[in-house]
């Protein structure tokens, strides 16, 4: 268990004072909206520490171990958790924006919406890490282990993915393959009036095909039928689509479900409500073009 004066010390630091706790014992502590901005907490044990809404910022925690400990929007903006054991810890809503996590190992931690962007994740373990709807930006992820993580909905753009481990696409999209789109009354969506057979980019148009992007434009967005079917419920048309050999695809790392290409074949188009085969209504229809 924490040493209970250490806490109270803590919590009676005069702002901006200087707090070395190299090697502190803190187990189970209760931090909560501690202050502990720029102090020394190299080597310390916080393993299952209650740090929620702690300010962090600056704090050296190199080497230190957070395993399971709750940092819920703990501020650890510019801290240095190089090296530290953050395994099982939560992370979710914190923000880490250009921390350093280098070699830290974030096995099976909570990292759900957190801001890591220009974060230092370079050789990092996030191997079962929940990254949904996390902000990683600009973040260098180079080396790093995502192994089973779950990305989601994540923010990489422009985030540095070389030699990162781990990463699976889910939906595994090549040429030749079939998926489905959800188009409205008219076979038209966004701007497009979409037609049986080929559909290509318009004139000018150049395809985004920048993995890291989500929901990227320009480009034929698709999915499973299934997927489909929940997230596009307003619309009754749904067409079943192949993906072209010679198509460029976009299948987003931290994909919710869909990708894109820069053509798709439309073969066959189906009433959501009736179920009906509808697709010869359609064959005549120019597209896509505004």
């Amino acid at each position: 268990m924490a040493d209970n004066d250490l806490v109270q010390m803590i919590r009676n630091r005069v702002a901006g004072e200087p707090l070395d706790l190299t090697g502190a014992d803190l187990r189970r502590a209760d931090l909560i909206n501690a202050d502990l901005t720029g102090a020394n907490l190299s080597g310390a044990c916080l393993s299952r520490a209650d740090l929620s809404r702690a300010d962090l910022t600056g704090a050296n925690l190199s080497g230190a171990c957070l395993s399971r400990a709750d940092l819920t929007g703990a501020d650890l903006r510019r801290a240095d958790l190089i090296n530290a054991d953050l395994t099982g810890a939560n992370l979710s809503g914190a923000c880490l924006s250009r921390a350093d996590l280098s070699r830290a190992d974030l096995t099976g931690a909570n990292l759900s919406d957190a801001d890591l962007s220009r974060a230092d994740l370079t050789g990092a373990n996030l191997s079962d890490a929940d990254l949904r709807d996390a902000h990683l930006r600009d973040a260098n992820l180079s080396g790093a282990n995502l192994r089973f993580a779950d990305l989601r909905n994540a923010d990489l753009r422009r985030a540095d993915l070389t030699g990162a481990k781990g990463l699976v696409k889910p939906m595994g999209v090549e040429p030749g393959n079939y998926y489905w789109k959800r188009l409205e009354a008219g076979l038209c969506s966004r701007g497009y009036q979409y037609r049986v057979g080929l559909n290509t980019l318009r004139s000018g148009e150049v395809f985004a095909g920048d993995e890291r992007v989500l929901c990227s434009y320009p480009g034929f967005h698709f999915a499973s039928r299934s997927w489909c079917a929940l997230y596009y419920q307003g619309r009754y048309l749904e067409a079943k689509v192949r993906i072209p050999e010679d198509a460029q695809i976009n299948e987003p790392w931290a994909t919710d479900g869909k990708a894109s290409a820069d053509r798709i074949e439309i073969v066959a188009v189906y009433d959501v409500e009736t179920g009906e085969d509808v697709t010869d209504r359609y064959r005549r229809k120019r597209g896509p073009r505004r």
